[in-house]
């Protein structure tokens, strides 16, 4: 599914615009819709893509499109199948924001009307999630991710472990292996990779 959060409608119709997005429409847009411009709305209508307004002041947009894609995959696929989720400008802009989708990430772990299965948030120069409890083995694609990595214990101290990075514990760290394996011990940190400066987005 291609779900648009508010004005995030907006981004996604520059994308398509300038050829940058892939050639199909969003499933959904929505929010309590304050922050669509009143141009991305009617373009979206008029190709018949499903607006969803919702008022609900004590949840954000990125919430609404959370539980909103959970109802729909479960309605398609049954209650028992995970669903994975990307968020695409995933952190930067206001610091603000940028905390309330890492609150997001830990959310969803006690929140299975909001997901059952990974989310990710990918920026323009990162990718990050929640590592698990125990041992982490990740397969690092060095044609996609940088070497810089970070392992941040956002919820309080943990004990973590590592092998396939340069020093043993770090909050910043370099990748030296195409596998590395994180043990977790503790409260689950945030883990974030760099990716690869050709996939970044130069913001010159």
């Amino acid at each position: 599914m291609l779900v648009c959060a508010d004005a995030g409608a907006d981004r996604y119709m520059k994308y398509e615009r300038d050829g940058t997005a892939a050639e199909r429409l969003p499933d959904a847009i929505i929010g309590d819709l304050d922050s669509l411009s009143k141009e991305a709305r009617q373009y979206y209508t008029t190709k018949e893509v499903h607006i969803v307004e919702d008022p609900d002041q004590y949840s954000t947009d990125f919430t609404k499109a959370l539980k909103w894609m959970r109802q729909e995959w479960d309605r398609q696929k049954g209650t028992n199948e995970e669903l994975d989720i990307v968020v695409m400008g995933g952190l930067g802009g206001r610091v603000d924001q940028g905390f309330s989708q890492i609150h997001h990430l830990y959310m969803v772990l006690e929140q299975p009307d909001l997901l059952r299965g990974s989310i990710y948030l990918l920026s323009e120069q990162s990718l990050s999630f929640v590592l698990d409890h125990n041992e982490n083995e990740l397969h690092v694609n060095i044609d996609v991710f940088a070497e810089n990595i970070g392992i941040l214990p956002v919820l309080g101290p943990t004990r973590v472990s590592t092998s396939g990075l340069e020093w043993d514990v770090s909050t910043s760290n370099h990748i030296k292996s195409d596998r590395v394996t994180i043990t977790v011990d503790g409260p689950r940190p945030l883990f974030t990779l760099e990716l690869a400066k050709r996939l970044c987005v130069d913001d010159r």
